[in-house]
């Protein structure tokens, strides 16, 4: 077993120059998840959709409560690899111990969502096809690829990097100022847009994680990370070894609970409920799932509880491939998805594939997407609009509005840039209400 590098792994080193005292109360690692939870794009995740859009039932997930759940799992993922490889023979870095892995995955997890658009995923389908097809033609002229590549595959994971490294905190500077170890376990995908390969074999590279506006801030932490570039003309490094945790960690709330949501808006049935979650819930030594009782709450209870078994088993699972691949992940070479090289991936193949016919095909997700790529697509061209077009009464009074997104001068990419981050950070009844102001439907400031 290869020994932990405690400058590689779990760096103390922050973003920004302005040395920082050590707390008593907290190690790096937990101050890092504290900023981002009091942060103020973590609060807006309350009103981004998970799956079901502005929902009826409360106790329906949003990003917030999604992201609160991934980072329990992320920091039980982490600890429970922390003992493994422990336990395996390998020396955890000088001064830390099982809990600062588990800690630092939180962390990582907790800021997973911060740069999704209104109407989660859709929203960014919604940004990528207003720039692809939509957007006035020669907006996108005189950018690099790599430029273009930001706006026509916008990524929410390069928007949450942006926030978390630049955006938040802009008076102070260098964002929150996470420790380099969290930023290498939340960025999942350590590439640039014109590095990305949809259909290529590295799970990393499917999608990218830094925009080109952030290229200069990423590449001083890929290096103190000791992460590599396997391919020196392409701007796509390695992943550090708990990115993989937080993708597991993601894995396995939005597929476990999305289903569970799915169960309370009874979409899926008692019966499809156990037939799915029986194999992940029943181990050696567990108990047999018994059937769903009756009556409404009892059956959320009894839910949650095969729901909760499956999730122990899963983490036991991962931590266990994590521990014997530890050599390819920790040197780089480990080109799989964690969640789908466990014994456990067919029956989690199942639930996925049942999530998207019960639940994110289903007919009320469908016709709110819709309306939400309505709205977003709307704004963006609003706000394009006064970009474009500045002597336009209603421009004027736009940038007047937005004084810090239409600052005289920018660069064409810059001032995109300023445009995306103000529709991506939204929150979807925000933006319905402001798409209806805007279309003259509703009066601002007025009530429906």
């Amino acid at each position: 077993m290869r020994t932990l590098d405690c400058t590689r792994l779990l760096p103390e080193t922050r973003t920004g120059d302005a040395a920082e005292p050590d707390s008593a109360a907290r190690s790096p690692f937990q101050r890092d998840h504290d900023r981002i939870l009091f942060s103020g794009p973590f609060r807006r995740l309350a009103d981004k959709t998970q799956v079901f859009p502005l929902p009826v039932d409360d106790h329906v997930h949003s990003r917030l409560t999604h992201s609160l759940e991934v980072a329990t799992i992320g920091r039980s993922l982490g600890t429970l690899v922390g003992r493994g490889l422990a336990a395996a023979g390998a020396a955890l870095p000088e001064g830390r111990d099982a809990r600062d892995l588990g800690d630092c995955v939180a962390a990582a997890c907790l800021a997973h969502d911060l740069g999704n658009p209104p109407f989660g995923h859709v929203g960014e389908t919604a940004i990528r096809e207003y720039f692809r097809v939509r957007a006035p033609e020669g907006l996108l002229e005189g950018l690099t690829p790599r430029e273009r590549g930001d706006f026509e595959r916008f990524e929410g994971n390069a928007q949450a990097f942006r926030i978390l490294t630049r955006l938040e905190r802009p008076r102070r500077g260098a964002g929150l100022s996470l420790t380099h170890a969290t930023l290498g376990a939340f960025l999942k995908y350590p590439c640039t847009s014109d590095a990305a390969d949809p259909r290529g074999p590295w799970p990393a590279q499917r999608k990218h994680g830094v925009l080109a506006a952030e290229l200069q801030l990423w590449e001083p932490v890929a290096a103190s990370l000791g992460l590599s570039r396997p391919d020196p003309s392409r701007t796509a490094w390695t992943r550090h070894p708990l990115a993989h945790l937080t993708e597991a960690a993601d894995d396995v709330a939005y597929l476990l609970l999305d289903l569970e949501d799915g169960f309370r808006l009874r979409l899926v049935g008692a019966e499809d409920f156990q037939r799915l979650l029986a194999p992940l819930a029943q181990g050696p030594g567990a108990p047999a799932a018994e059937p769903a009782p009756s009556g409404y709450l009892a059956r959320l209870e009894w839910a949650g509880a095969l729901r909760g078994r499956a999730i122990e088993r899963l983490l036991r699972q991962l931590a266990g491939v994590f521990v014997e691949a530890a050599d390819r992940i920790l040197d780089g070479s480990f080109a799989e998805s964690l969640t789908r090289v466990i014994p456990l991936h067919g029956a989690l193949r199942e639930v996925r594939e049942a999530c998207r016919v019960h639940c994110y095909e289903a007919r009320d997700v469908l016709k709110m997407e819709a309306t939400g790529i309505e709205a977003i697509q709307g704004l963006l061209g609003f706000y394009v609009a006064a970009l474009l077009e500045p002597g336009r009464a209603s421009s004027e009074r736009v940038r007047k509005l937005l004084p810090h997104v239409y600052e005289p001068g920018l660069p064409r990419y810059e001032a995109l840039l300023r445009i995306t981050d103000h529709v991506a950070g939204m929150t979807d009844n925000y933006a319905v209400r402001l798409y209806r102001e805007v279309r003259g439907m509703r009066y601002p400031g007025g009530r429906d």
